[in-house]
């Protein structure tokens, strides 16, 4: 590790007489500023006109407004800056080396309360080459805008320097907003690569194959601040007051716990369990998660735990064994899994220590590692941090679970860490979602997309042969020419999906990667209907219409429109253009050229079909009307919204000549919207691509009649149908008398 990790100087703004050191201030003409001290209360102008936006330092970090204007305050951590009149912009910059080709982590904690009038102005940070390097390449990269946030915050990013910029400026501050905004702390810090990581060629098994050994309604937290820790506020917005009972230690007695879990989080056992036979006693009978410190007291000494802080990158854990536990993820995914410690900036994670001793404890009580720790350094990865037994009544889950209650950043990383807790309680299902770190390039993307097609025969990737970046308009169809799924080709319409409309917006890209892998996937998980659809129709795909391009933290960039496309198809050569992107949408949306005539059974299906054959059930940080996130005192721990709404709007349609060649050869237009942020896609990606990719299953089934599988644990029952079995799917023929019988009885 780098002797100085945070390459920031004076990241504080504490040092420095009369204006923070080696910090830059920008206020504009009607910008002034002032420290907040008796030394010096008289505001500073920079250029001539009146004092509307100032900046002070000593705001106490744990404040949720600045100190009164005139007070002096104590000098402490942290500056502030405020707009009292019109909108305007101010920051403070600092310039930085960095080496080119390295990775970067770059952040600033702050609280703001700011005013602005749209979601792409308010708080930012931005990061663009310096003045010198900036002839030679590189880009200006900007964090999306935060309006609120009381509590503090961390921004957060990722920063991969070009080879050409050997040193950034780094600018926190607002930029056309009103208000105020205290910056606690600002870090640029050199990372390896960057740890987490997704198998995206891998298939995981549906959930209805792995079931938890207990779906849990009721939890019990056993702690010494029980009533006041995050995680029972979480699990009691989840599953409800009721649900969750909280027990001071001493209360514990193993035969009176009624609820279906309990919860052990603390450092020590609660003196109810004394004994490893006690702990494996309620095992029996009960969902037990026990933290790693009081299971390893409770093996007399067999079993050692260290504490390793990381100042650099987030501490992650990978996935050692795919099962209930960790359903969503693929074997050998690499998470984030950590959470803040001290200094400022740092993460903390707990760790077994592996041994021959812990190796041979496991084998002695059926204990399987789950997870194991990823840091930056090989000695401290590579050691458990999860294990499980699971039994006919419940099982033992060793685990902390401080990363659930981990301060949020911009990023999201709790979000993971209770999808975790929740498979554990079996009350998660994901679908077809998958957990999903993007490429970092075009080229490994191609080659990603590539692969598939190796691994799945009846994928045939067009222009595979040709390099990458000389591929405009790279095109993936489900059987070759002369072929589908092995059979003779007949002349069928075309469905053709397109993702990536904009560069940056992954969301599609990956939902509709998934859902073409489910497609062909084989025995014993074989898509139940994809015989059937491929009899019907022709599947493309156009994974990537804009260039691709992922920001890991920063705001998509404007310009990017996708490629001018043409269309050459014979009347009745295409069935449908199904276009998947993320917007900022509160609910998913499905936007069609109009309501009624051959889209209206869009209107009549689609949502009784989201509804009942739920794409994802989990608890996901976001806001209720927009996951822009810009007001972080809204976005809070919530069940993702399926109130699908199906809406006409001509002019979404209209002015692509590609759109109009669709509709000359009598083909559907139909635009699919799932609420999405680029600024946290890898923390959400599960929920994300679950939503997206089932939807998608749903409008291209509208070609066929009906389309719908059941991915859960029960039956699931539309009005009108049969049960369908999990596993199974609801496949109903357009024309058919059951259809039109089934519409009439939902009436």
């Amino acid at each position: 590790m780098p002797r100085k990790v945070n390459v920031v100087c004076n990241p504080d703004f504490a040092r420095g007489r009369r204006t923070p050191a080696r910090w830059t201030w920008h206020g504009g003409a009607d910008a002034t500023w002032r420290r907040q001290d008796a030394a010096d209360a008289a505001p500073r102008r920079n250029a001539p006109g009146h004092a509307s936006c100032r900046a002070r330092r000593g705001a106490a970090a744990a404040t949720a407004t600045p100190p009164p204007e005139g007070e002096a305050s104590a000098v402490s951590a942290g500056i502030t800056i405020e707009v009292s009149a019109r909108p305007a912009s101010a920051s403070w910059s600092q310039t930085v080396a960095c080496k080119p080709g390295e990775y970067y982590r770059v952040e600033a904690t702050i609280s703001c309360a700011l005013e602005a009038e749209d979601e792409r102005h308010g708080f930012v940070l931005r990061l663009e080459p310096a003045v010198r390097y900036a002839a030679r390449g590189g880009q200006t990269l900007r964090t999306p805008a935060i309006h609120r946030s009381t509590a503090p915050i961390a921004v957060r990013a990722y920063y991969h320097a070009p080879g050409n910029v050997a040193a950034v400026r780094l600018c926190v501050g607002i930029e056309s907003a009103r208000g105020w905004v205290t910056i606690h702390h600002v870090r640029f810090i050199r990372i390896l690569e960057p740890d987490e990581e997704s198998h995206l060629l891998a298939v995981p098994p549906p959930r209805w194959s792995l079931p938890a050994p207990r779906t849990v309604q009721g939890v019990c937290v056993c702690s010494e601040r029980a009533a006041g820790r995050p995680i029972t506020a979480i699990l009691k917005g989840f599953l409800g007051e009721r649900g969750v009972q909280t027990l001071a230690p001493p209360e514990l007695r193993g035969r009176d716990v009624r609820t279906d879990a309990l919860l052990l989080p603390d450092e020590a056992p609660p003196p109810g369990v004394r004994t490893l036979a006690a702990l494996m006693s309620l095992a029996e009978r009960h969902l037990v998660v026990i933290s790693l410190p009081a299971f390893a007291r409770l093996s007399r000494g067999t079993l050692r735990v260290r504490t390793i802080v990381q100042e650099d990158d987030p501490i992650h854990a990978r996935v050692l064994y795919a099962g209930c536990a960790t359903h969503g993820f693929a074997l050998h995914d690499v998470f984030a899994y950590a959470w803040a410690g001290e200094p400022v900036g740092s993460f903390v994670q707990r760790q077994l220590r592996k041994s021959a001793q812990l190796k041979a404890f496991c084998a002695r009580h059926a204990l399987q590692p789950v997870l194991e720790s990823m840091c930056d350094k090989e000695s401290t990865s590579e050691h458990p941090i999860c294990l499980q037994r699971l039994t006919p009544g419940g099982g033992l889950l060793v685990l902390d679970v401080e990363p659930a209650e981990a301060r949020n950043s911009t990023m999201g990383e709790p979000n993971l860490a209770v999808h975790l807790l929740l498979s554990i309680l079996g009350r998660t299902q994901a679908g077809l979602g998958q957990y999903v770190v993007p490429q970092r390039s075009e080229a490994a993307f191609r080659d990603i997309i590539r692969e598939t097609a190796a691994r799945f025969p009846a994928m045939v990737v067009h222009d595979a042969d040709v390099p990458a970046a000389e591929v405009a308009e790279q095109l993936v169809t489900v059987g070759r020419e002369d072929q589908s799924f092995g059979l003779p080709l007949s002349p069928k319409p075309v469905i053709l999906v397109r993702s990536g409309l904009s560069s940056g917006d992954l969301v599609g890209v990956y939902a509709a990667h998934l859902w073409f892998k489910q497609l062909l996937r084989v025995a014993p998980f074989a898509c139940p209907y994809a015989e059937a659809l491929a009899a019907r129709f022709r599947l493309a795909w156009m994974p990537c219409v804009a260039t691709y391009e992922w920001h890991e933290g920063w705001q998509r960039r404007a310009g990017h429109a996708p490629h001018a496309m043409s269309l050459e198809a014979d009347a009745g050569g295409i069935a449908a253009v199904i276009d998947l992107v993320s917007a900022a949408v509160a609910e998913p949306r499905v936007v069609l050229p109009e309501a009624d005539g051959h889209y209206a059974p869009y209107a009549r299906w689609l949502p009784r079909l989201s509804l009942a054959f739920s794409p994802y059930q989990g608890f996901t940080l976001t806001a209720p009307e927009a996951p822009s996130g810009c007001d972080r005192d809204e976005v809070s721990w919530r069940r993702p919204l399926h109130n699908l709404r199906v809406l006409g709007n001509p002019p979404a349609f209209e002015g692509d000549p590609f759109y109009d060649e669709v509709r000359r050869a009598g083909g559907q237009l139909v635009r699919v919207e799932v609420p999405g942020a680029e600024a946290d896609f890898c923390a959400h990606s599960i929920a994300r691509t679950a939503l997206a990719a089932n939807l998608l299953e749903h409008v291209i089934g509208m070609q066929y009649g009906l389309i719908a599988v059941n991915r859960g644990l029960a039956p699931v029952q539309l009005d009108g149908f049969p049960p369908v079995a999990p596993g199974q799917a609801l496949l109903v023929e357009r024309g058919s008398p059951a259809l039109d019988a089934a519409a009439l009885q939902a009436v």
